[in-house]
């Protein structure tokens, strides 16, 4: 297999969206931006600090949209790896195969979280080992977490570094987009507030990031599905 390299994988993620962005959105947005938009509307409101951080906020405003945003980029993903397919039997096997998904997750998250409790680069080496978790969960074939997840570590082998460092860079880039977004959302809302449209302004500051975590979500199960039919191959 040739190598593989961090050009290569940005190309190969991107290309089969075009056309298809807006298909995806509409299929991705129901369990993202609508998730999103409602806990910031109905949910507790976001700490201040890390010391305001407790069970009840980690619940509704990181694992409660992490777990229904999975069905999102389960959908996504079984969409780029079997284009043929309509949507509706892509959210069908989506949420078929979410148990699957969820319990792999959640032993894939001991072995991340202590990396990332060692060091953050540790941490972020071992996701990429195991990124190939959402489009293994799609072609699923009776295996058990275990396996998927010692599936996802032996088909990243040849190319884990560079993974690794595809990853770290869009961890930055998602850290920069997250700013953006956040900034710009406030100032459209600070704008309408002034205007004396407070709750339009709350709506419009909220919007913004949800519009962008839903595309986070699509880029994800894109990345992961190819690296999958890349590797796979």
């Amino acid at each position: 297999m040739a190598p593989l390299r961090v050009a290569e994988i940005w190309a190969g993620m991107t290309a089969p969206l075009r056309g298809r962005i807006s298909l995806l959105f509409a299929v991705a947005a129901p369990f993202t931006l609508l998730v999103d938009m409602g806990l910031r509307i109905f949910g507790p409101s976001p700490p201040a600090s890390a010391d305001d951080m407790n069970a009840r906020v980690l619940l509704w405003l990181v694992m409660l949209p992490a777990l229904i945003g999975s069905v999102a980029q389960l959908a996504v993903a079984h969409l780029l790896l079997r284009p043929e397919q309509p949507p509706r039997v892509a959210l069908a096997a989506a949420f078929a195969v979410w148990p699957l998904y969820v319990a792999t997750l959640l032993i894939s998250a001991i072995p991340s979280g202590l990396a990332l409790l060692l060091l953050v680069l540790p941490g972020i080496y071992v996701t990429s080992r195991l990124f190939l978790i959402v489009p293994l969960v799609i072609e699923a074939r009776g295996q058990t977490p275990i396996e998927l997840l010692r599936r996802s570590w032996a088909l990243t082998a040849p190319a884990s570094w560079t993974i690794f460092g595809f990853l770290l860079l869009a961890i930055l880039a998602l850290f920069g987009i997250s700013l953006v977004a956040g900034g710009v959302g406030g100032a459209i809302g600070a704008v309408l507030t002034l205007f004396g449209l407070a709750a339009l302004g709350k709506f419009a500051a909220g919007l913004v990031p949800a519009i962008a975590a839903t595309f986070v979500a699509i880029g994800s199960a894109a990345l992961a599905s190819y690296l999958y039919q890349r590797l796979r191959d």
